[in-house]
């Protein structure tokens, strides 16, 4: 290396500190701001890690929401279908503070009434779970933006400072859910096939993926896309001797990964009578065509707004229509660096690797989106009017290919540097706003 590029180095490692900082203030105060068992699906959450944590049982499943309840030794919650891994990590956390006194929860309903509620002490810490979820998360996106842009600083920064600063990252990683260890998962497998496509898969990297997406499913069930992903990104590695070891690389993957997981799915089978039990069936193929038509219309939006932030949370607090046409526009600009980086890559340093990560990428981004879709539509509609939240999982995919695809539309130079800076500024101004108008909305902080 140089010394301007050491330099370089150095500072983006001042920035990597920086960023990470800024995320944690703003996941902790994003945390604060949604009210306790306000979070997506939290209650039921919460009664799964407490069932964990203090009877050391799985909660029985339920059907409805108003079925859920925490009773010692008895709980149920419609979330119980889903994998225990998170659910354990956050069981040995509410175990360590399960001393902490309630707290009590006060909000005017809809008619304007006072209402109250308590909440067990240990939420609070458990929420901060996720926050450090999170922070792992954009290390493991860190590595992986340095593995595959290695003489690029400006893109390791940019890539992760999109990532840290969209609303819903730090709004899921400021409740429990077990989206935020998911997130972690996604991460660490695209870190593994940066450095396949790159260096080759070594033996160790094989073992290391099928550990990682054996677990990954232990954390959620959307997890079964690393399966095929990964066995591409085991395909066009360069480093296999032949098809012969790369069949074998693929088996091995799929292997520890069954081994890891294959037991959830059985016991759910031998318990339910289905692999895949999910606690709603409100297919959109099944409403009445002029109630689909209508969701279907709405879908595109919804899903779109929802990957970016809470808007069901901040609608009464911000421009929806203009914040989603700036979104669009940055996803336009997006797309369209990326196919000048594709039209220009005999002119411009291309590496094959890079190549394939970012093919790898957005691959990921997709097959998650299709089996939202595909749920939206064979299994519970209402999913959709949230659903971009379940695309949290490939946020950090996403602005690593974002960060490259602003920085040719930029030009590569200066000017790219800049305009990266801006918009990573732009997407923590939005943070921001999402913060400010989730308090409004609770009446915290």
């Amino acid at each position: 290396m140089t010394q301007t590029s050491d330099s370089a180095t150095r500072l983006a490692w001042v920035g990597l500190i920086a960023i990470l900082t800024v995320y944690v203030a703003l996941a902790t105060l994003q945390s604060f701001a949604t009210r306790l068992q306000w979070g997506p699906d939290e209650p039921g959450h919460i009664i799964y890690v407490r069932s964990l944590a203090m009877d050391g049982r799985f909660p029985t499943l339920t059907h409805g929401e108003e079925e859920n309840a925490y009773l010692p030794g008895a709980a149920r919650t419609h979330e119980s279908h889903q994998p225990p891994l998170y659910y354990v990590a956050a069981a040995v956390v509410w175990r360590a503070f399960s001393r902490l006194p309630e707290q009590t929860v006060t909000f005017a309903d809809q008619t304007g009434a006072e209402q109250r509620f308590l909440v067990p002490g240990a939420v609070r810490p458990v929420r901060l779970l996720s926050v450090a979820f999170g922070a792992l998360a954009l290390l493991l996106t860190w590595a992986t933006a340095r593995t595959v842009f290695p003489r690029r600083p400006e893109l390791w920064l940019a890539g992760l400072a999109l990532t840290a600063f969209t609303p819903m990252f730090t709004y899921v990683n400021g409740v429990i859910n077990n989206d935020s260890l998911l997130t972690v998962a996604f991460a660490a497998t695209a870190w593994l096939w940066a450095r396949m496509v790159r260096f080759g898969a070594t033996p160790k990297d094989v073992l290391l993926l099928g550990a990682i997406v054996g677990l990954a499913m232990n954390a959620k069930e959307t997890a079964v896309a690393l399966v095929p992903l990964s066995v591409l990104a085991l395909a066009v590695e360069p480093g296999a001797a032949s098809w012969r070891a790369r069949v074998l690389h693929m088996a091995k993957v799929g292997a520890i990964a069954v081994a890891l997981s294959a037991w959830w799915f059985v016991r759910k089978w031998l318990i339910y009578g289905s692999p895949l039990v999910y606690p709603y069936v409100y297919p959109l193929l099944g409403l009445p065509p002029e109630q689909r038509a209508v969701l279907v219309y709405a879908l595109p939006e919804r899903v779109f707004l929802f990957t970016f932030l809470p808007a069901d949370v901040v609608q009464r607090h911000m421009d929806l229509a203009l914040v989603s046409r700036l979104l669009l526009a940055l996803v336009v600009l997006t797309a369209g660096g990326l196919l000048l980086l594709l039209l220009r890559r005999r002119r411009v340093e291309f590496p094959r690797w890079e190549s394939l990560a970012l093919a790898l990428w957005l691959l990921t981004g997709l097959v998650v989106l299709l089996g939202l879709l595909r749920n939206v539509m064979t299994v519970d509609w209402r999913m959709g009017t949230s659903g971009g939240r379940y695309l949290v999982c490939v946020l950090p995919l996403l602005g690593l290919s974002s960060a490259r695809g602003l920085s040719a539309f930029f030009g590569e130079g200066r000017w790219a540097k800049v305009g990266l800076a801006a918009l990573a500024v732009a997407m923590l101004a939005l943070n921001v706003w999402t913060i400010w108008s989730t308090a409004a909305e609770y009446g915290t902080l």
